[in-house]
């Protein structure tokens, strides 16, 4: 188990420790990437009963390919006179919003080169290789790669 800020022997993750964490965006961004990007492809391809069982993919192809696109016959309004409106959905929701759904991963700091050591890491782990432990053995594998790295340097 990963205990996110313990001190005990059983700890593999200190969420204030740079290489900690330069091992865990190692480990994990691109497995989040690739499982959001799977869902993404899934979504547009899946077949939506209002609208006569077409995909989103299938909806936007058929809207981009329709007739009265103005898209269609080379009519795009380079100059449009409601700019300050284009593209706004009175009824829809507010861009400017606040809202918690956002996601934000700061930089990690080490004190040494990041990319030779990123690049020291990818060179022997693949971070998407099959993980029979959610991944947390490909994170031990990268942590102690980063750790002797950043240690030698």
């Amino acid at each position: 188990m990963v205990e996110a800020r313990g001190e005990g022997r059983g700890s593999l993750l200190n969420v204030d420790n740079a290489t900690d964490m330069f091992a865990l965006h190692l480990t994990f961004l691109p497995r989040i990437n690739l499982a959001l990007h799977e869902y993404m492809e899934a979504f547009n391809h899946h077949k939506v009963r209002t609208a006569n069982h077409w995909s989103s993919y299938q909806m936007w192809v058929n809207g981009m390919l329709n007739e009265d696109n103005p898209l269609v016959h080379g009519q795009l309004d380079e100059d449009p006179d409601d700019l300050e409106f284009y593209g706004v959905d009175p009824d829809g929701p507010s861009p400017f919003e606040d809202s918690n759904n956002n996601v934000v991963v700061p930089p990690v700091t080490l004190p040494v080169e990041h990319q030779s050591v990123q690049a020291k890491v990818l060179e022997q782990i693949d971070p998407f290789m099959s993980s029979m432990q959610m991944g947390i053995d490909i994170y031990t594998n990268i942590h102690q790669i980063v750790k002797e790295s950043v240690e030698n340097c």
